[in-house]
């Protein structure tokens, strides 16, 4: 069940209209258990700024979902 949940969100994350090809990126490396450390290697940022795209994409999902759940 866990293996399904996760394909779905990668599916979501992959044709999402609202997140930028970084976010996308970043989130199916995480789901894929990389590190915020390797990650950051190869944007050449830091981990914490890995940290805060992960953030910000998780946080636009949240608001899309929010606004479905209201006005749909």
């Amino acid at each position: 069940m866990a293996n399904q949940s996760i394909a779905y969100f990668a599916y979501i994350v992959k044709n999402s209209r609202d997140l930028n090809r970084r976010e996308k990126e970043v989130l199916l490396f995480r789901l894929k258990k990389k590190t915020l450390k390797k990650i950051g290697r190869k944007y050449k940022l830091s981990y914490e700024r890995i940290r805060q795209i992960e953030k910000e994409a998780l946080q636009k999902f949240v608001k899309k979902i929010n606004q479905l759940l209201l006005f749909d």
